[in-house]
């Protein structure tokens, strides 16, 4: 049967439609920063435990799996204002270096596979940038399928954080002296839950 002028706009614009769709399926995730938590601990004079986390998150994970994630480091909630200034001002310096990003890479099929409740434990590699410098580190998470084609990731333990392979043993120092602390310890405990909800 011959085809119409109007049959073949007809194709062409359902097969664009479906392109459309196809694309926009495939179009990867963007962090929900409400949902999202980064959070450190830090122990002082050898026994006092205090968690402190970070209020400005915002990240991506594209079609193929590349993960952005940029944390404003000027965000820092420590429950306590003069400490909060005082980790901006002296220890992370956030006129000069304002923002902390991490980059990994996971398998972007895998991702879109993942039906709602679905869970997987990955070991990832990933890039930690702070304070000028960079640093490989690894992490045990686990990445849960949501309704709607969303995404949790949660690390299943802490990752380890060393002060000093980012030069901020200086402001820690300095940290500890203005507080009249004995010690601040320079491992830092970072725990992580992040939620992606698909791009549009």
């Amino acid at each position: 049967m011959a085809l119409t002028l109007k049959t073949i706009r007809h194709q062409v614009a359902m097969g664009l439609g479906i392109w459309a769709l196809s694309a926009s399926a495939y179009a990867g995730w963007a962090l929900d920063n409400q949902q999202s938590v980064i959070d450190f601990s830090s122990v002082k004079n050898d026994a006092v435990v205090e968690n402190h986390g970070f209020k400005q998150l915002s990240g991506t994970i594209d079609d193929k799996g590349a993960v952005t994630l940029t944390i404003a480091l000027d965000s820092v909630d420590t429950n306590i204002e003069i400490r909060d200034t005082r980790m901006k001002e002296m220890l992370f310096q956030t006129k000069t270096f304002p923002n902390a990003t991490i980059s990994a890479n996971v398998d972007g099929t895998i991702l879109r596979s993942l039906a709602p409740g679905t869970t997987r434990v990955d070991e990832v590699t990933f890039t930690l940038d702070l304070h000028g410098k960079t640093q490989d580190l690894p992490a045990k998470v686990q990445i849960t399928g949501l309704e709607g084609g969303g995404l949790l990731v949660n690390t299943l333990a802490p990752v380890m954080v060393m002060a000093n392979q980012f030069d901020l043993d200086g402001g820690v120092t300095k940290l500890k002296e203005v507080a009249k602390l004995k010690s601040i310890l320079l491992t830092v405990p970072v725990n992580v839950t992040l939620v992606f909800k698909p791009a549009t």
